[in-house]
């Protein structure tokens, strides 16, 4: 938007979402559901079934709403700080 990147995913060939990020300011946009339609479309090239990604409390619901099903609550350790990030998979019929 106006020139900035104000959002970016990272997609494994394996179905793994690493990364996926909207900028707070331009959430609600539909920035994060056009990320999530490319991702879709090239796990449809790939002929990949499942995609899947650790995402984090506040991510859920957008992910919900996309479909994905939680698979695992984990709690992660990072750098000293205790997380709770769900493991989710979208898969398709």
């Amino acid at each position: 938007m106006d020139n900035k990147i104000v959002g970016f995913t990272e997609f494994e060939p394996n179905g793994h979402i690493d990364c996926f990020y909207v900028h707070h300011e331009y959430q609600g946009f539909g920035i994060g559901s056009s990320l999530m339609n490319e991702i879709f479309k090239k796990a449809n090239d790939l002929n990949l079934k499942r995609v899947f990604a650790e995402v984090s409390i506040t991510a859920k619901p957008f992910f919900e709403a996309k479909g994905f099903k939680v698979v695992k609550q984990q709690n992660v350790d990072i750098r000293g700080v205790k997380l709770t990030n769900f493991i989710m998979e979208n898969i398709k019929p």
